[in-house]
């Protein structure tokens, strides 16, 4: 319960006009939306402390059932190595950034850093991050344009055993990084092995070509 400023709603109480704070409304909004007990809770590093250890006593309390699998706390992001922060003006949108760039590469950027570290927004890494998002999908369209000019059951059992070694090692590498506190950082360098290998089939030996 926290004090109401004039205009605010307010309910009485024993300590005069009172409202509840933001800690509680979490709480109702997550119990109404999502139920007493739900998988993942998101937000910043900066509120584990008091924010949502005063979610976590309150909903226990109000609800025995209560109960969050995962509480995710992501890093922050600066601009300069300044933190984001709209009250200081030192802030941008998502629909300002796709503006200057492909909303692929504004995802590989984020997703290159895991998601519990701090990560510093500059033009440059932004663009820096388009060259693999161009290189995903130039392969991706070279394959399909490929496999079309053949049946499936001429290459299928063409295929290399290093080139079908590549393809579990990467498998296994995603399942174990994804597995590992979504490490998808890991999962995007362990990546280009297999872009290499499709492209050298591809362009060089010509391998699926019968």
């Amino acid at each position: 319960m926290q004090s109401a400023k004039e205009g605010e709603p307010f309910w009485e109480s024993p300590w005069g006009p009172g409202k509840p704070g933001w800690h509680i409304e979490c709480s109702a909004m997550s119990a109404t939306y999502l139920g007493d007990s739900f998988d993942v809770h998101g937000g910043g590093m900066d509120l584990v402390f008091p924010h949502h250890e005063n979610e976590i006593a309150q909903s226990c309390a109000a609800c025995s059932k209560s109960n969050i699998s995962y509480w995710i706390h992501n890093g922050f992001v600066t601009i300069n190595s300044v933190k984001m922060s709209k009250s200081l003006g030192i802030f941008f949108t998502i629909r300002q950034v796709i503006d200057l760039c492909h909303p692929l590469a504004l995802r590989v950027f984020l997703i290159g850093t895991h998601y519990w570290s701090p990560i510093n927004y500059s033009d440059v890494q932004l663009e820096s991050a388009s060259n693999p998002v161009f290189y995903i999908y130039q392969t991706l369209q070279d394959c399909k344009y490929v496999l079309s000019q053949h049946d499936e059951a001429s290459w299928k059992d063409s295929i290399p055993l290093e080139t079908v070694n590549c393809i579990n090692k990467f498998h296994e590498e995603f399942l174990t990084s994804m597995s590992d506190d979504l490490h998808i950082p890991v999962v995007l360098a362990a990546l280009s092995d297999p872009l290499k290998t499709i492209n050298d089939l591809l362009h060089t030996r010509k391998v699926f070509v019968m």
